[in-house]
């Protein structure tokens, strides 16, 4: 029989504590969980009112996450799943979106109020998390996450798939199996890690810098706190500093099979290492006021080191 109209079920959260799934079309039906009274749905369409410095957490299970900005002190949710299997579990503080089962195929688009906290996560699904101004926790096994405008701690941890952060106050600590990381106008310490993939780190300004990779180039590009550490380091690939011009910071450096280039002066202490050459081992020395530490390795990759037209002139 076909299904000419939808009979919506809307609901109001007037107290604390409440488990709801709503609102779902007529042709989705619910089903009992063994053992408990929960109930699932396949569609999910509402709006509540929600308290702006309240926690969302989705786990879409196998499928997509969209988080946005909207409405102050409002949240939307819009689910859909291809099974009956979609939980909603809300406060006016905290929202809990998930699905039954991982296998599943579902949409999970959310629109929330500035300053919320999201925690995100997705079995083979893409992630996104747009505009929130709070924390963010990603979780993905295998699907690309790019998160833009967070204020206070980003964490990602992803197996497979590329991970693009952008505009972030606040530390930043992603690891990553496979797929490249860049992370771009970051205002805090980065904690980076990657298997397989590049790392890129674009206008940066932290203080403490981690970023390691075994296979693929590492470039920061970036300011230089006086008392700032920054430790970049690849086994198979290249290393790119990009630093202000009056920067200040003693460099370490070294390479088993590629070149060092910089286009600082450098001034070494007698003795043989090979600049620019195939038998580059490590050096260290000093640009500026020598004040920073910076230590740069590579087994077999190039290292570079050069002006991002920052700073005054000379």
């Amino acid at each position: 029989m076909e299904m000419k109209s939808r009979t919506k079920l809307v609901a109001t959260i007037a107290l604390l504590g409440v488990s709801i799934a709503i609102p779902a079309t007529a042709a989705a039906q619910r089903r009992k969980v063994s053992g408990n009274d929960r109930e699932y749905r396949s569609r999910i369409d509402t709006t509540m009112a929600f308290d702006k410095s309240g926690m969302v957490t989705i786990n879409a299970g196998s499928g997509d996450v969209i988080v946005t900005t909207g409405t102050a002190n409002q949240l939307h949710i819009r689910a859909v799943s291809d099974d009956d299997d979609i939980r909603l579990d809300a406060t006016r503080t905290s929202i809990e979106l998930s699905t039954a089962r991982r296998g599943n195929d579902s949409r999970f688009e959310v629109t929330v109020p500035v300053g919320v906290r999201v925690f995100a996560k997705s079995q083979s699904g893409d992630i996104s998390i747009r505009g929130t101004h709070g924390e963010v926790q990603v979780q993905s096994q295998s699907g690309d996450v790019k998160v833009e405008d967070v204020n206070g701690r980003l964490e990602v941890r992803s197996f497979s798939g590329e991970v693009i952060a952008s505009n972030v106050i606040g530390d930043v600590d992603v690891t990553t199996q496979s797929g490249d990381l860049t992370l771009s106008e970051v205002r805090g310490n980065i904690e980076v890690a990657n298997t397989s993939g590049d790392i890129v780190m674009r206008g940066a300004a932290s203080k403490l810098v981690r970023a390691k990779t075994t296979s693929g180039d590492v470039t920061y590009d970036g300011t230089i706190d006086p008392a700032g550490r920054y430790d970049l380091t690849s086994h198979s690939g290249d290393i790119r500093l990009r630093v202000p011009r009056d920067a200040g910071a003693q460099l370490s450096v070294s390479t088993w099979s590629g070149e060092i280039n910089s286009d600082f002066p450098i001034t070494l202490t007698p003795g043989e290492h090979g600049i620019g050459s195939s038998n580059a081992k490590r050096f260290t020395f000093e640009i500026g006021s020598g004040s920073a530490r910076i230590t740069a390795e590579t087994f077999s990759g190039d290292v570079t080191v050069s002006s991002n037209g920052r700073g005054p002139r000379s």
